[in-house]
Formats: C-alpha cells, structure tokens, sequence
C-alpha cells in the first residue's frame, strides 16, 4: 500500500506540472477503489503499440505470452516474467512513480489498461 501511495505522489506532481490528461487519467485510476484489478500482458502491449513506444499502464503488467517489440513501460506492478521479457525485447520496465518523473513531459504517451 505504502508503495501505491508514493507512485501516486509522483503522478500527481507530474499532472501538476505538465497538466497533461494522461496523467490526471492515470490519478483518478489509482485513487479509485480496488474493485477491479487491472492487469495487461506483454502480449496485449506486442498486439497494441508500435515499436519505440512509451507506455502507461495503471495496473499490473504481466507475463504471459510474448513481446517482440522495444517498448517502454512504466506500470504500478511487474510480475518477474514480465519485467524479463520487457528488458529481452530491448524495452524498459520502470515503476509508474520513476516513469512519471522521467518520461512526465514527453508527448505521445500511450495508456493501456485504463
């Protein structure tokens, strides 16, 4: 829980800072009631982004299936598969709190998952 709460301190400055509607999005995800877990596998983000594409997932990102793309994914969770078929594929992993702070201001930003 203590971990949810500082990645939402994070994307709560990055909406403050660059107003994108992305991240206010991605806040009022995270602040919402944990009646429905979001989960994405690394096959959705293979099946769903082009290559070289920053993205953002609310939720978990899982390891099932494969990803052959070179992405970068800032999410609130990782399973061990995933994040090791992510860094195989030539992509990123990052928490969505390091993300935020790294990737707040960049364009082009796709959420998945929301």
């Amino acid at each position: 829980m203590r971990r949810k709460l500082e990645i939402l301190k994070e994307v709560r400055k990055a909406y403050r800072k660059t107003k994108r509607p992305i991240w206010k999005t991605v806040c009022e995800i995270l602040e919402s009631s944990r009646r429905r877990e979001r989960v994405v596998n690394v096959s959705k983000l293979d099946k769903l982004v082009p290559n070289d594409a920053y993205v953002v997932v609310p939720g978990k990102v899982l390891g099932f299936g494969l990803i052959s793309k070179k992405v970068t994914v800032g999410a609130l969770d990782f399973s061990a598969s995933a994040m090791e078929k992510i860094k195989k594929a030539g992509g990123k992993a990052l928490y969505l709190d390091k993300f935020a702070k790294k990737y707040g201001k960049k364009g082009g930003l796709i959420l998945i998952g929301g």
